[in-house]
């Protein structure tokens, strides 16, 4: 029967690592590889155990081959515009120590130096971009259905809590002289406003938390001070988590229960800076309330008052309006970010919770079936949901549920661009297609993110792009590729997820985003074939043939497992003809997922604690512009490094991960060569020629596989390698003479494995102009 699409309104008064949250909010320990190590620190003013920021750097790393070192010191002269491509990146905020736990804690008030705030702040632009600045006069229109004049002149008059003699706040002065005067003064008004007109019937509860830490979800040991807090309470909302052992707050506050934040300056005090900083906290709301929409938070002074909205496409901020000369637009305000409606505040409302004692017991999900119909799953709390750790992004979320008869199955909601084609038309194709995750149903255009924007938004000029939110049903599957629980496993599942492709090809789709966690690993009991499924289409293409068919120039698939024709491809200065992406950059991106299993785990759940330190293998591959070489350097090395290959590989995942490598040397330097073939006929009849060997190439790296599972199967198979004592090795190849870009060793040593979430940004880059474009044809 054919899926249906159902859309679902939503009001407008009102997204390379996925990684796991729904309890407590601390880095999965899981993925501490993609972690960088930390050496220095900001410490906040005046606090007893001190909450640090800091910055992007590593400890020094061991001594690397001299061949390296050449290489690196070789191509210093572009360092600088490396490095500068580098913060682009979202930066990550961590500690070397804690405020105590991670849960919310009270202290004494003492205000965090302006350094720590600027760090956050940096991190929080990073990840939404530019935040454009609209007429605060659009204010005027919002919430307009919660209230209206009439009624709210009713009660400011009987409540006198305005003078429109004097057209002025009676509680608020306009010579205030302090903060903390200003605050409850503010404080005060917003509770009478609350009680007076919200019709919360105790469900918002306005609460001064200047004293107050709100742990970040990154790092539990970053925190904010909100000013002034919404704490609300319902089916979305739970109270911070508190660590096992630890008691908890009564009525405690922080970023999973509050509808909305208010910072509070006096007019001095009020500059860009102080509004930004709610992006910090919109930010934190977002991760620690997964089923939000879009977040809105407000700068109070003692005479104006600027919103900041942020959603999947981004953020913007008003200018200042005066709320004495507009008390109306100020109480809608606080009406609209306090209503007992989730709906306005931002949260859908198709995702519910049941809450007990202040914590989420049990969910529901409501979605559409096959026939069209409306369905509801309940929410597994035994397993947590996966969530991208970005808000200017495709925002995915990834819900665990069951259905009646207790049927395991995900439900994967993601915002797509304008640009690009729904992921359920690809799952589409991929019916019946095994190794590739398998579609029930699908809910498309559930929200887009152009209706959240004022009529005033400029669209054109603020480089906006909309996304249209869409939700997917899908069979259950096991957990990412990193966290198998044996050698045999993960090889199964990488060859089977290999197989998945090729059937996925010929299907009509090219996967274009193979990384660690777009595989999973199959059920238990899982025949030949469906030990590792192929996840997430997102980025997928339909194809009529062995490649995309047709140039592109958005950042496609996550950059620690790019091809090295694919990161050439991103390289501007590069002068090499663009192609057209093919499967042979989706299998190299399988030996890159295959070398991150071997040089990045030392045993099941066990990382490598270095394995993207200094010049270790990984940590080349992730240095912008000089990660291609160092690709090449790996494919083109006569022997592996296998010095650096944990011991617990066996001598057949090694193999593997050779014999896998050598067989796509040779098939990366032809696909170069024929990208410097400068006679674009020559180059499609080239192209051609390499892919008829399509299924030649898929058969032969699948007996490598075969041959490597029938090794470990035999006794002692898996049992680890002796490691030998270090000699001397041959000095590495090279770097080919058509280089023409570089880095210094310092550059590689500060550079950190990037996750997918990093990346998330796939919104159309600008166009320029690369050798041979004009007269490139697909292949």
């Amino acid at each position: 029967m054919p899926t249906s699409v159902s859309k679902t309104t939503v009001s407008r008064v009102q997204t390379r690592s996925q990684t796991r949250v729904e309890a407590p909010p601390t880095f999965d320990p899981k993925n501490s590889l993609r972690k960088h190590n930390v050496k220095t620190a900001v410490k906040p003013a005046t606090r007893s155990k001190a909450v640090r920021i800091t910055k992007n750097t590593r400890p020094r790393a061991a001594r690397a081959p001299k061949a390296r070192l050449a290489v690196a010191q070789k191509h210093a002269q572009l360092t600088q515009d490396a490095r500068e491509e580098t913060t682009t990146r979202t930066p990550e905020i961590s500690s070397r120590s804690s405020p105590g736990n991670d849960s919310v804690s009270d202290d004494d008030g003492a205000p965090y130096e302006e350094a720590y705030l600027a760090e956050q702040r940096r991190a929080a632009i990073s990840d939404l971009h530019d935040i454009v600045t609209v007429d605060g006069s659009c204010l005027k229109d919002f919430y307009k259905a919660t209230a209206s004049d009439r009624r709210i002149k009713n009660f400011l008059t009987a409540s006198a809590l305005y003078d429109y003699g004097t057209n002025t706040w009676t509680g608020i002065s306009r010579e205030v002289r302090d903060e903390k005067t200003l605050r409850a003064s503010l404080a005060k008004v917003i509770k009478a406003i609350v009680a007076g007109l919200g019709n919360v019937k105790g469900s918002r509860e306005v609460v001064d938390t200047h004293h107050t830490a709100f742990p970040h979800c990154e790092d539990a040991s970053q925190t904010s001070k909100p000013s002034i807090s919404i704490r609300a309470t319902g089916p979305s909302f739970s109270e911070p988590w508190v660590p096992q052992g630890a008691n908890r707050v009564p009525n405690a506050v922080g970023f999973s229960n509050v509808a909305t934040v208010f910072e509070v300056k006096r007019d001095a005090d009020a500059t860009d800076a102080a509004v930004d900083q709610l992006a910090v906290y919109n930010r934190q709301i977002f991760f620690h309330q997964l089923n939000r929409l879009f977040c809105r938070s407000l700068l109070l002074t003692e005479t104006q008052v600027r919103l900041l909205h942020c959603d999947r496409s981004g953020a913007y901020k008003t200018t200042a309006i005066n709320i004495h000369d507009n008390p109306c637009t100020f109480v809608r305000l606080v009406l609209g970010l306090s209503s007992p409606h989730e709906t306005v505040l931002g949260l859908d409302s198709t995702v519910q919770w049941t809450i007990k004692d202040g914590m989420k017991v049990a969910g529901t999900i409501t979605t559409v079936n096959d026939s069209g119909k409306r369905i509801k799953y309940q929410l597994r709390m035994d397993e947590p949901h996966a969530v991208r750790r970005t808000v200017r992004s495709r925002g995915t979320v990834c819900w665990n549920a069951k259905d009646k008869n207790g049927k395991l199955i995900l439900l994967k909601d993601a915002w797509r661009l304008d640009e690009q084609v729904p992921e359920y038309t690809f799952l589409e194709r991929a019916k019946g297609v095994a190794g590739v995750a398998q579609m029930f149903a699908y809910e498309d255009e559930r929200l887009q993110t152009k209706a959240l924007r004022p009529e005033c938004f400029d669209f054109e000029a603020n480089d906006f792009h909309n996304r249209t939110m869409s939700r997917v049903t899908m069979a259950y599957y096991g957990s990412s590729l990193d966290r198998f629980t044996s050698q045999r496993q993960a090889i199964a599942a990488l060859r089977d997820a290999i197989q998945g492709h090729w059937n996925l090809l010929k299907a009509g789709v090219m996967h274009r985003d193979v990384s660690m966690d777009n595989i999973l690993l199959g059920q238990d009991d899982a025949d030949i074939g469906h030990r590792g499924v192929l996840i997430d289409l997102d980025m997928a293409m339909v194809v009529e043939g062995p490649t995309a068919g047709l140039l592109t120039e958005y950042r496609v698939g996550t950059y620690l497992y790019q091809s090295v024709s694919v990161l050439r491809h991103s390289d501007q200065y590069a002068a090499i003809a663009t192609v057209p992406r093919d499967y042979l950059d989706d299998l190299e991106s399988y030996l890159y997922v295959l070398s991150h299993l071997c040089y990045g785990f030392e045993g099941v759940n066990l990382p490598a604690p270095d394995a993207f330190s200094g010049l270790a293998t990984l940590a080349q591959w992730e240095v912008p512009r000089f990660a291609h070489y160092c690709k090449l350097n790996h494919l083109n090395a006569k022997e592996l490094d296998t010095g650096s290959l944990p011991a617990f590989w066996s001598s057949a995942c090694v193999e593997l991960c050779d014999s896998f490598r050598k067989y796509l040397a040779p098939i990366v330097e032809t696909k170069i060569d024929i990208r410097n073939t400068h006679d674009p006929k020559i180059r499609h009849n080239l192209f051609q020629d390499l892919h008829n060997g399509m299924d030649t190439h898929y058969a032969a790296i699948l007996s490598l596989f075969d041959d490597a599972l029938m090794a470990l199967e035999k006794p002692g198979g898996d049992d680890p390698r002796e490691i030998p004592q270090p000699r001397a090795h041959a000095p590495e190849p090279e770097i080919p003479s058509r280089s023409h870009t570089t880095h210094s060793s310092s550059e590689i040593t500060e550079s950190r494995k990037r996750s997918s979430s990093d990346l998330e940004d796939d919104s159309p880059p600008r166009k320029r102009r690369r050798p041979y474009d004009s007269d490139t044809p697909s292949c």
